[in-house]
């Protein structure tokens, strides 16, 4: 059966989605299995190997498929279930190359307001960004925590976008706000973009927030905010249909 791999990134509320999708009993979830950048991986070495730019040759996907699915055979023993779900934060351009060697897969792209991801992950990290994750953005906005991870939120979902954009029969994109009403089951037209039946599940796990509770009103410090960067935050948050950050 075709791979689901869910693309988000921290604090967007995978574990949420997780929790809908883990409760139907076609899926084997799992999360951060290295899957996807072995297969750009990979694709890499064969690129080099046969000396040639653009997609994979015949031969090259034939090795990627053999490599990854032994260990997608394997994660599918483990849980005993005959449907593969990941849940992913690498780069999305590591999609492509898996949905070449895969290209049933389904993927459901995972967003949330910039604005909530900084005030949660500011409310986990109090005494600075300690996830090796925020390492390469911490370091380009020393000690501006906010402007770090603004500009984690950007670089991941710009991408993400345009992979929908470029994938759009593969892709649906997914807001986290607009899954935290539902009563613990997937939304109809997620649950027939996936192929599932539904299933009657229990409260669904919000993870990354306190109970009952969003992310809070604590202000973010937007000043710290280069312009650019900025300017870039409000035009992903406008294409989301989010309201503007400032």
């Amino acid at each position: 059966m075709d791979p689901i791999v869910v693309l988000t990134y921290a604090y967007a509320g995978a574990d949420l989605l997780g929790s809908l999708l883990a409760a139907n009993p076609e899926l084997a979830l799992t999360s951060g299995t290295g899957v996807l950048p072995l297969c750009e991986q990979a694709a890499i070495t064969w690129r080099r190997a046969e000396g040639r730019d653009g997609p994979p040759s015949a031969l090259a996907l034939t090795s990627m498929r053999a490599l990854t699915g032994s260990v997608i055979t394997l994660l599918l023993a483990r849980e005993g279930k005959p449907r593969w779900c990941e849940i992913a934060t690498a780069q999305p351009g590591y999609a492509e190359s898996f949905l070449r060697a895969y290209p049933g897969t389904r993927f459901l792209c995972l967003h949330r307001n910039c604005v909530d991801v900084i005030r949660l992950a500011l409310r986990a990290n109090p005494w600075g960004l300690a996830d090796p994750e925020f390492g390469p953005f911490a370091d380009a906005f020393p000690g501006y925590s906010a402007a770090a991870l603004a500009a984690y939120w950007v670089a991941h979902t710009k991408p993400m976008l345009e992979f929908e954009a470029a994938h759009p029969g593969a892709c649906r994109r997914v807001r986290y706000e607009d899954l935290n009403p539902l009563p613990g089951s997937l939304p109809a037209d997620l649950a027939a973009f996936l192929g599932l039946h539904q299933q009657p599940t229990a409260t669904p796990d919000r993870g990354d927030q306190h109970p009952g509770q969003g992310p809070g009103t604590a202000e973010v410090p937007f000043g710290q905010l280069p312009l650019p960067l900025m300017s870039e935050v409000e035009d992903l948050l406008a294409t989301l249909s989010y309201p503007p950050a400032s």
